[in-house]
């Protein structure tokens, strides 16, 4: 029938779709392990549990989209339902994980809160936790201080070091001849970290905000073709057995 091949095709394109949404769920990934160089600037492990939750979800897809690519052109069968049964467990990982997100949209300012802390504690031994994290910090996203490069002069290894200069993971890579002093501040870079590490948080939330709403309506989709397929599949015939 005309309508099963056409459902069977949409089974198809909706399973490729699910497949690539699993690639860009494991891409949480990547926010986990900034999180073992970020992680002493966060108040709670609660948020990478989004990220997380994103992964387990891409791993799920990418098998949901195999098993929906790989049944699309046969009947009706227990495929189908492995199929749908995991498309369930996923709109619960999505679900959560959209809640999850939204809900941290509006602390992030509480979720940073150890940040200064981390600054206060800096000690300028490349072996201290403290100071690889700030160091790491300052040099990918090119800040320097929590607000600007003047919080450098409220902490105790300003005060204890006696110069007049901020850490070298400050100076702006454009600039070879920066030594970190403060006589020259056009030479460090400008934004704090707490600025930058926002915007980084907030993007990932909208990323991962409307990545889920796209793959719930991947899901409903799919649960519609499926369906579909169950309902249009052809009637069994029967035959009166030999007495």
């Amino acid at each position: 029938m005309l309508a099963i091949r056409c459902f069977r095709i949409w089974l198809k394109i909706a399973s490729l779709l699910l497949l690539l949404a699993g690639v860009t769920g494991l891409g949480g990934s990547f926010f986990l392990h900034k999180y073992k160089d970020y992680g002493l600037f966060f108040s709670s492990l609660y948020i990478i549990l989004p990220a997380k939750l994103a992964v387990a979800g891409g791993v799920i897809l990418l098998i949901s989209g195999c098993i929906g690519y790989s049944v699309s052109n046969k009947k009706p069968s227990c495929g189908h339902g492995l199929f749908v049964y995991l498309l369930i467990i996923v709109w619960c990982i999505v679900g959560t994980t959209a809640l999850l997100a939204y809900n941290h949209k509006g602390k992030l300012d509480a979720d940073l809160a150890p940040l200064k802390d981390v600054f206060q504690n800096y000690s300028g031994n490349s072996q201290d936790p403290d100071t690889k994290a700030v160091n790491a910090l300052q040099r990918e996203l090119q800040c320097c201080g929590v607000m600007n490069y003047t919080d450098w002069l409220e902490t105790p290894w300003f005060n204890h070091s006696g110069k007049y200069e901020v850490p070298l993971s400050c100076c702006n890579k454009n600039f070879h001849s920066c030594n970190g002093t403060l006589d020259s501040p056009q030479l460090l870079y400008n934004e704090g970290c707490q600025v930058k590490l926002e915007e980084i948080l907030l993007l990932s939330v909208q990323v991962i905000s409307i990545t889920s709403l796209v793959v719930l309506f991947l899901l409903v989709m799919s649960w519609i073709i499926v369906a579909q397929l169950m309902r249009h599949q052809p009637p069994q015939e029967y035959r009166t057995l030999d007495q």
